[in-house]
């Protein structure tokens, strides 16, 4: 319970909390409308889809704002002397920016508040900056793990079932982070239409990342 109360007390928290709920209601209505196929939509089914409605727009609303946060952070944390090396950082804060910025437009026409816009154009703008962000990410996670195993093949580890087991027990920040990006990366791009994947794939990846994303706040040693 103080763990609950504890991550409550965190927007950052909520957030997660909230989007590990959306995506297991997700994977839950998705595999009960895949065994009912042919069959009348039951009651469950249509209470866990409002429920990730209602999720998924609490979310967006919790996030009012931070796009221009991030974009701010991105700018100003730029050092010219180091910026090959924080490339994919800089570049994964920025599309996240964007990504935030192009939601809260999509939150905003959803809502009703500004009804002259296509929710589904920005969504799709939306859907793109995430991509990019994960992508850039995913960039860094694969370069961080690159070096790590041309580190270790140099040392006394010959055998690759030891390197990747080494990497695994010293480097779990950075695992935790790939295994996150590396679910997260297919729901912009089955959004956008790039890859087909079921709405119960989707809600079990989404519900992964989300614990991935949980297990830092909870346990501060492995934010990477």
């Amino acid at each position: 319970m103080d763990l609950i109360i504890k991550l409550n007390s965190q927007t950052v928290g909520k957030d997660k909390i909230a989007r590990l709920v959306q995506y297991s209601c997700r994977a839950l209505w998705a595999s009960k409308e895949a065994s009912n196929r042919g069959t009348k939509t039951t009651e469950s089914i249509q209470v866990l889809k409002l429920i990730e409605g209602i999720l998924s727009s609490f979310r967006k609303l919790l996030r009012f704002g931070k796009g221009f946060e991030v974009l701010y952070a991105a700018g100003s944390s730029v050092e010219m002397k180091q910026l090959s090396q924080q490339l994919f950082i800089v570049l994964g804060k920025v599309s996240s920016g964007l990504f935030l910025l192009a939601d809260h437009v999509v939150w905003l026409s959803r809502s009703g508040i500004s009804k002259g816009v296509d929710a589904t154009e920005w969504l799709a703008r939306s859907n793109r900056f995430w991509l990019i962000s994960i992508a850039m990410n995913l960039c860094r996670d694969l370069q961080e793990l690159y070096r790590l195993t041309l580190y270790y093949s140099r040392s006394n580890i010959r055998n690759l079932a030891q390197t990747v087991s080494v990497i695994y027990n010293e480097n779990k920040p950075l695992v935790v982070d790939t295994v996150k990006n590396v679910c997260d990366v297919f729901i912009p791009l089955n959004g956008l239409g790039y890859v087909k994947v079921s709405n119960q794939t989707i809600g079990i990846l989404g519900a992964i990342s989300s614990i991935m994303g949980l297990l830092p706040l909870i346990y501060p040693r492995l934010k990477f």
